[in-house]
C-alpha cells in the first residue's frame, strides 16, 4: 500500500509538467506561461538576435543584426528576403511576445557591429534622417523602454565615431520620436535588467549579472570590478583592444538554470597581439559553471577556448552562425573535446553553411541541429529546460526537432529523458 502510494505521489509531481509539455514535433510552440524562461534565438541568416521573456513576462532582446549577405560567403537570408532582417526580427517578436507585454522592456547591443546592431544599406526613414536597419527597425515598430548599449553617453571609448554605421545609430537616437531611454552596460551590477512584472515572487531565484565590456570585468565580489588593458599610451596601434574584445557580456540565473552570452568576446589574441586581448579566460572564472552558453564570436577561431570552454562547462552550446567561418572547425573540436570536460554536452547552431560543413567533416553528425531558430524554454523553477529548433523558412515556425527535458547540473548531474 505504501508503495502505491508513493508511486502515486510521484507521478501527480511531473503530471504538471508533463501535461504542460507534451508537444510533438510538427506543432506550433505553446504560448509563454508566467513562471516560464524563454530564450529564442532568432535566424534570419544576418546576425545574431536573442529574444528573452523572463519568468514574470519581463522581455529583452539581445542584439538584432542586419549584416549585408549579398556573398558567397554568407548564408541565405530567413526566411526570404521579401523583408528586412530587422522586420523580420519584429515579426518573429509580435508572434512569440506573451499577451500581457507586446512591448520590449529591455534591449541590449552588445557592441558595434553590423552582425549584432544592423548597417547602413536600406531604405532611410521616412523622416529621411536615418536608415531603418537591425535594432533601428526593431525601436521603430515595437517600443523599447530601455536601450543598453556600452558607449553612451559620450561614445568616446574606442568608437569609431566617423563609421557611417554609428552616424546612423546617432541619427536614430537622436532624431526618433519614439521615447527611449538609453544607458551605458554597467559591468559588476546585477540590476540594470530586472524583473518589472513580479520582483517578489522570483526574489532570490532570478538575476541577470552584467560580466564585462569596455576592458572592466566583475571580479565576483559585490559590485567590484578591475580593468584588464594597459596605459593605451604604452602600446602600438594594432594592439589597441578592438570592437569584438569590448563586448558586453552578461549571465542570467534562473533557480539552478544558467544562461552566458558575451557577443564577440575573444579567447585567442590575432597574431602579433598581447595576452591581455584574452578576455575569456580572465572573465570564465566569475561566469563560472554554466548550463547554456552562446558562443562568442558565432564560433570564429579567435574566440571559446579551453579555459573557458572548461570552466563553464557547458550542457548545451549554441551558435548563432552565418558565415562560411561560423563555427570554425578547431573551435567545434574543443567545444566537442572529453579532454577538455568529460560530461556530456549538445551542440546546436541556428544557420550551418554548407562550406563550413565541408571543413568540419565528420564532427557535423555530432551536433544535434544546424539549422533552425533556437529555444530554450526553462520550467517554473529553473531547474529543468527543454530545447526546440524551429523551422526558419517559413512564418509558421513548427516545431522541427525537440531535446530535454535537461536537468540542471547543480541539482543533478544527468540528463532526465532523451
Amino acid at each position: 500500500m505504501k508503495i502505491k502510494k508513493t508511486i502515486i505521489v510521484l507521478l501527480l509531481c511531473f503530471l504538471p509538467v508533463a501535461s504542460s509539455f507534451a508537444q510533438k514535433v510538427g506543432e506550433a510552440l505553446s504560448a509563454w506561461k508566467e513562471g516560464y524562461m524563454d530564450i529564442h534565438h532568432i535566424n534570419t541568416g544576418c546576425g545574431e538576435c536573442a529574444y528573452i521573456i523572463f519568468p514574470d513576462g519581463t522581455t529583452m532582446l539581445v542584439d538584432a543584426g542586419e549584416n549585408k549577405a549579398d556573398n558567397s560567403r554568407h548564408v541565405l537570408p530567413k526566411p526570404n528576403a521579401g523583408r528586412t532582417p530587422g522586420e523580420w526580427i519584429v515579426d518573429y517578436i509580435q508572434a512569440m511576445a506573451p499577451d500581457q507585454n507586446q512591448q520590449l522592456d529591455y534591449a541590449l547591443i552588445t557592441h558595434f557591429h553590423s552582425d549584432h546592431m544592423g548597417g547602413v544599406f536600406k531604405t532611410k526613414n521616412e523622416s529621411g534622417r536615418y536608415y531603418n536597419t537591425g535594432i533601428i527597425t526593431v525601436a521603430e515598430n515595437i517600443r523599447i523602454n530601455k536601450l543598453v548599449d556600452r558607449g553612451f553617453p559620450d561614445y568616446k571609448f574606442l568608437v569609431n565615431t566617423e563609421d557611417k554605421m554609428i552616424k546612423n545609430y546617432f541619427n536614430f537616437l537622436h532624431f526618433t520620436k519614439r521615447r527611449i531611454h538609453v544607458e551605458q552596460f554597467r559591468p559588476g551590477v546585477e540590476n540594470q535588467f530586472k524583473l518589472l512584472h513580479d520582483s517578489i515572487r522570483y526574489a532570490g531565484s532570478f538575476s541577470v549579472q552584467n560580466l564585462y565590456a569596455n576592458g572592466w570585468l566583475w571580479t565576483g565580489k559585490e559590485q567590484e570590478t578591475k580593468y584588464l588593458f594597459p596605459d593605451f599610451s604604452t602600446l602600438e596601434k594594432y594592439d589597441i583592444p578592438q570592437e569584438n574584445t569590448l563586448s558586453c557580456a552578461l549571465k542570467i540565473t534562473y533557480g539552478k538554470f544558467s544562461y552566458y552570452t558575451g557577443g564577440d568576446v575573444t579567447g585567442y589574441p590575432k597574431p602579433g597581439r598581447s595576452r591581455f586581448h584574452d578576455v575569456e579566460t580572465q572573465m570564465a572564472s566569475v561566469v563560472g559553471r554554466t548550463e547554456v552558453c552562446c558562443v562568442n564570436h558565432h564560433g570564429y577561431n579567435n574566440a571559446t577556448n579551453d579555459t573557458f570552454i572548461s570552466t563553464l562547462s557547458p550542457r548545451i552550446f549554441v551558435i548563432q552562425a552565418s558565415d562560411a567561418l561560423h563555427p570554425n572547425h578547431s573551435t567545434l573540436d574543443r567545444m566537442l573535446s572529453k579532454q577538455i570536460y568529460p560530461e556530456k554536452r549538445d551542440v546546436f547552431a541556428t544557420n550551418l553553411h554548407p562550406a563550413a560543413e565541408i571543413v568540419i567533416g565528420k564532427n557535423v553528425e555530432k551536433m544535434k541541429s544546424k539549422q533552425g531558430h533556437i529555444v530554450v524554454r526553462v520550467l517554473p523553477g529553473g531547474a529543468e529546460y527543454y530545447v526546440y529548433i524551429l523551422e526558419d523558412s517559413n512564418t509558421k515556425r513548427k516545431i522541427k526537432q525537440i531535446y530535454g527535458p535537461y536537468v540542471c547540473r547543480s541539482a543533478s548531474c544527468s540528463e532526465a529523458a532523451k
